[in-house]
């Protein structure tokens, strides 16, 4: 349609019927190589080697802009514009506008080392490694007119105590200033009377995980969740409400009384439990305002008090809210040929509890009762 100036009004609408189609493209390379390190120490230290591993990388990309998929039309009397393209509500959405030419940056690191094994009949030595990974990225955006240079993004990794404690921290650090509104603009941060660059964010995880068999206990038992919907491999968030999953040893036979332990100290030494504990702190600074976005700690754990009876739970607390995370308790019952379950979120907006109780072969899976309470939806 067309507006009419004279008129102040929509002219006549004109309805163009056909088969129209747009196409995009982009080009990309990219080049990189690999860097080896290494340091040798003396005859008879028990450091034996450091070896350093760099892969640097440059990438390009070049988008160009499909502006000759749009027009302009007025949209008013005083003779403002505005752009439209026919592909607007299309099935694989409107034509890209934005030109695009950019130069990426990336560089890893690792860093392990080999020392010599504590087993005196190993010939080998064993390796142990310090560094997981150490990353650095950035781009330069050559078609902009300002803030071509993209914050620095550091990451890094490395876990201590025979794989048990993971720790995993990260920053980003922007080579432009902000005014007084906390807002970037294209002075660079040295100039302005700052240093090479400023940390808008920084953040650090640690988590911890022990269990019985780490301990020399026997008959641990695997709780890893399905990761297929991309989830965790532990429970710190809680498991899911499938309670007609059991996660006993299907395999163990039933108990008799007389394969019950006399000796109290070898009946604890052979129960089972895993334990996990997490740690979670960011930094924000990107508007100046140095602050702590979150602050929590979550555990979980979950204790096998005999072959039959087994009990976990889930929870933590937040340090910058001042109170309790998700919270959920977790109790299974192996009746030989049933099984039982509960599972009790007992407070925030989720509060909510589900019992089942049913029999273990699937063919008679439909023989069972399950009663739950579900959260507030009005919450």
């Amino acid at each position: 349609n067309n507006y009419n100036i004279n008129e102040n009004q929509i002219g006549e609408v004109e309805n163009i019927k056909g088969f129209d189609r747009f196409s995009q493209y982009n080009f990309g390379m990219s080049i990189g190589t690999t860097i080896y390190g290494l340091f040798n120490f003396k005859e008879g230290k028990n450091i034996q080697s450091i070896r350093h591993v760099i892969r640097p990388s440059i990438n390009y990309n070049i988008r160009p802009s499909f502006e000759k998929y749009y027009d302009t039309y007025i949209v008013d009397a005083d003779g403002n514009t505005a752009e439209y393209t026919r592909f607007e509500d299309s099935f694989f959405g409107r034509p890209s506008k934005n030109y695009s030419s950019n130069i990426g940056i990336n560089i890893s690191n690792n860093l392990e080392a080999k020392v010599a094994s504590k087993d005196s009949l190993s010939t080998e030595p064993k390796k142990i490694k310090i560094l997981n990974n150490l990353n650095f990225s950035t781009s330069y955006n050559l078609a902009a007119d300002s803030l071509r240079l993209a914050p620095i993004r550091m990451t890094a990794g490395s876990t201590i105590f025979d794989n048990k404690l993971n720790i995993n921290v990260g920053a980003t650090f922007d080579p432009y200033s902000i005014n007084d509104n906390g807002v970037r603009i294209d002075k660079l941060n040295i100039s302005n009377g700052g240093g090479l660059v400023r940390m808008t964010s920084a953040n650090i995880n640690m988590s911890y995980s022990i269990d019985s068999k780490s301990l020399g206990s026997n008959n641990s038992q695997d709780n890893s969740e399905n990761l297929s919907g991309g989830g965790r491999s532990d429970d710190l968030f809680g498991q899911s409400q499938d309670l007609t999953r059991s996660t006993f040893d299907n395999n163990d036979e039933d108990d008799d009384s007389n394969k019950k332990d006399d000796n109290i100290t070898e009946y604890i030494n052979n129960i089972d439990w895993d334990f996990r504990l997490a740690h979670s702190l960011t930094y924000l600074n990107n508007r100046g305002q140095k602050t702590i976005s979150n602050n929590s700690l979550m555990f979980s754990g979950n204790l096998m008090l005999s072959k039959k009876w087994k009990v976990g739970g889930s929870s933590g607390y937040d340090f910058k809210n001042k109170g309790f995370t998700y919270t959920q308790l977790r109790f299974e019952r192996d009746l030989d040929s049933w099984k039982m379950n509960f599972s009790w979120v007992p407070f925030s907006v989720r509060e909510s509890w589900y019992f089942f109780i049913g029999i273990k072969s699937g063919f008679l899976s439909d023989l069972k009762y399950d009663k739950r309470k579900e959260p507030d939806k009005r919450l």
